[in-house]
């Protein structure tokens, strides 16, 4: 099962976020703190669960609640909340919403129901595929599946000593394309140089994947802040800018970056990939949805 969780306090995110990790079969595949974000997420994502409190940093959940109804969201929606007032949570179920749970005593129900949830879904076979690769046998890099394990244990690694982390998307443009025109025996030395021009921006604890076909990703573990998480995606830039060889033709590559910090903007692995990604994209996210959720 696929959760999106839309709430602004850090601190329950990450509760929320460690609690689902002990029920088999689901994943985090993204977060958001505002209304804005959490709309245009869930819309791209399409998750088939959204937590979603009411009270956000920017809008509120109803406002959430009733955009992702209008535009056809058909997934779970439970909403959560300090309130048991019988009012609010009639408000949410008239909108739409599929549940309604006080965050100060009703997150065991919560948890109860994803369950029984899962179980069921378990027995009419209905499952996340997930994907196998570990390692890009092109380039030799992490694979998404690699990625996102090492990304967690990082995570993991960093709450016990707290410290910000950068996650970096690159997006190239046109990159399988090429290796549809030109076939993959001709553009894998171009490949391989990517990954060894990314791999130079990067230090002997960094992660660097190629987790998508058009798509690298880069975790800076130990960063001191937000400043220094600029500059390595200006280090980015500058290694991606200089021309590539395809054979004997010069050519420039089509990029662009995205990032997301830990823990100020998101605090699970696929949630700072996918906003990551997002940024990457801009206002051009691909129509198919996130290569990382899938």
């Amino acid at each position: 099962m696929d959760i999106f969780l839309v709430e602004d306090s850090v601190a329950i995110r990450r509760l929320l976020a460690r609690r689902l990790e002990t029920l088999p079969g689901t994943r985090v595949v993204g977060e958001a703190d505002s209304a804005p974000q959490a709309v245009a997420l869930v819309d791209w994502l399409q998750p088939q669960t959204v937590l979603l409190d009411i009270t956000l940093a920017v809008g509120s959940g109803l406002d959430v609640l009733r955009q992702l109804r209008a535009r056809g969201f058909s997934g779970r929606i439970l909403m959560l909340s300090h309130h048991d007032l019988d009012a609010y949570r009639d408000l949410c179920m008239q909108a739409g919403a599929d549940g309604y749970y006080n965050k100060g005593s009703g997150l065991e129900s919560l948890f109860a129901d994803l369950d029984e949830l899962l179980q069921s879904e378990r027995a009419s076979g209905r499952q996340t595929r997930v994907s196998s690769l570990l390692r890009d046998p092109t380039t030799g890099l992490l694979g998404q599946v690699a990625l996102l394990e090492r990304l967690d244990q990082v995570l993991r690694m960093t709450m016990a000593e707290p410290q910000l982390l950068a996650v970096s998307v690159v997006v190239l443009r046109g990159l399988e394309s090429l290796v549809q025109s030109n076939g993959l025996a001709a553009t894998a030395p171009l490949l391989v140089d990517i990954g060894r021009r990314l791999g130079q921006s990067t230090g002997a604890a960094d992660l660097l994947a190629r987790h998508a076909d058009e798509q690298f990703a880069l975790v800076v573990s130990r960063v001191t802040s937000a400043a220094q998480a600029d500059e390595v995606a200006g280090c980015l830039h500058e290694a991606l800018d200089a021309p590539f060889l395809l054979g004997d033709q010069s050519l420039h590559l089509h990029f662009d970056t995205g990032m997301a910090l830990y823990p100020r903007d998101a605090i699970s692995a696929r949630g700072l990939l996918t906003l990551a990604e997002s940024r990457a994209h801009g206002t051009r996210l691909p129509a198919q949805g996130s290569a990382v959720v899938h």
